[in-house]
């Protein structure tokens, strides 16, 4: 199965302006057989890698690498922390205070929300 970074690194690729890996490589001299690695999930781009992809596509690391589904959304670190906490199996979301609508919610609530999380992540990747 293709990890989530692969498609979405070139999904961004094709939807910005259509561009070739070549054009890629003639923006920021990545190699065009590097970038293909991470487009097919042989390879993982480093951290430098990823921002001047993600800057040049106009997405954010968090949506390339499946921590939120809108490409143009940035997450807090508690968002964040609590996206990886869903990942790994931790159940240390149920024991967080979290409010909607200053509404704090039930324990019940929390892992009915976990669950659905954990759906959609599932789905996504």
């Amino acid at each position: 199965m293709l990890p989530i970074y692969a498609k979405r690194l070139k999904e961004a690729r094709l939807k910005a302006n259509n561009m070739t890996q070549l054009q890629v490589m003639r923006a920021t001299g990545i190699n065009n057989k590097t970038l293909s690695g991470y487009e097919t999930g042989k390879n993982q781009p480093d951290y430098d890698t990823l921002k001047v992809l993600c800057d040049l596509y106009g997405v954010t690391s968090d949506w390339v690498l499946g921590h939120t589904n809108n490409p143009n959304s940035v997450l807090k670190e508690a968002e964040r922390a609590l996206v990886k906490a869903i990942e790994l199996g931790d159940d240390s979301f149920l024991d967080a205070e979290f409010t909607i609508n200053g509404r704090e919610l039930t324990r019940a609530d929390k892992e009915k929300l976990q669950s659905m999380a954990r759906l959609l992540l599932q789905q996504d990747r």
